[in-house]
């Protein structure tokens, strides 16, 4: 007896092959562009948002986080040419700034603010290293910078860890400071673009990528 093939209401079961990446590339442009453009910042819910806007559903038409990072630097360069790179400039002077502040906590620049891709409205992120994470907060209030303290949920290779993550504005540009323990090896979160481990910058490469010394600087 011949077994009746099943398709799912919307979704992409049947649909053929090329049909589909012909989707996936569909919602990785409207996604990179809710990114780059509208100040969505998660890569899930841009997703989502960009196949509700299109209709398709089924997760096969979903793209990978890489696929809209890729489609964000065309739209950037194809829309925002003139702008993006002042503004990538002066967040990263912040940074620069900030590590400054910060270095007795071996501050490192991490995010989109490092792999060049920050829309207008990003966060600068960066890497502290101490224990108790407290002491940051001491470090903000003895020099009378307000602080909020929030919580930060990165990947590692063995799960999922909270961490702690104040809040600053430095010229008015936002910045998070992610504290790490200083006990234990220093490894780097999961990036959410690839699931590698995430690039992470020194004072010393920041600088270079703001002199536009580093070749491989995004």
């Amino acid at each position: 007896m011949t077994r009746a093939r099943r398709r799912g209401q919307g979704g992409t079961q049947g649909v053929p092959r090329g049909a589909v990446a012909q989707q996936r590339a569909e919602i990785a442009r409207v996604a990179a562009r809710l990114m780059a453009e509208e100040g969505v910042h998660g890569f899930a819910e841009a997703k989502a948002r960009a196949a509700g806007q299109l209709g398709i559903h089924g997760r096969q038409a979903l793209p990978r986080n890489h696929e809209i990072e890729a489609e964000i630097r065309a739209w950037q360069a194809l829309f925002q040419a003139e702008e993006q790179p002042l503004w990538l400039e002066r967040m990263r002077r912040t940074a620069l700034e900030a590590m400054d502040l910060l270095a007795d906590f071996a501050p490192q620049l991490a995010g989109s603010v490092l792999r060049g891709t920050a829309p207008q409205d990003a966060e600068v992120t960066l890497h502290l290293f101490t224990e108790p994470p407290e002491r940051v907060a001491t470090f903000l209030l003895d020099r009378g910078i307000p602080w909020e303290l929030d919580a930060w949920v990165g990947r590692f290779g063995r799960g999922e860890f909270e961490l702690p993550m104040y809040r600053i504005a430095l010229g008015g540009q936002p910045v998070r400071l992610i504290v790490f323990p200083t006990e234990g090896p220093r490894e780097a979160p999961r990036s959410p673009v690839d699931g590698k481990p995430m690039a992470r910058a020194n004072r010393t490469r920041v600088a270079e990528l703001l002199a536009g010394d580093d070749p491989d600087s995004a």
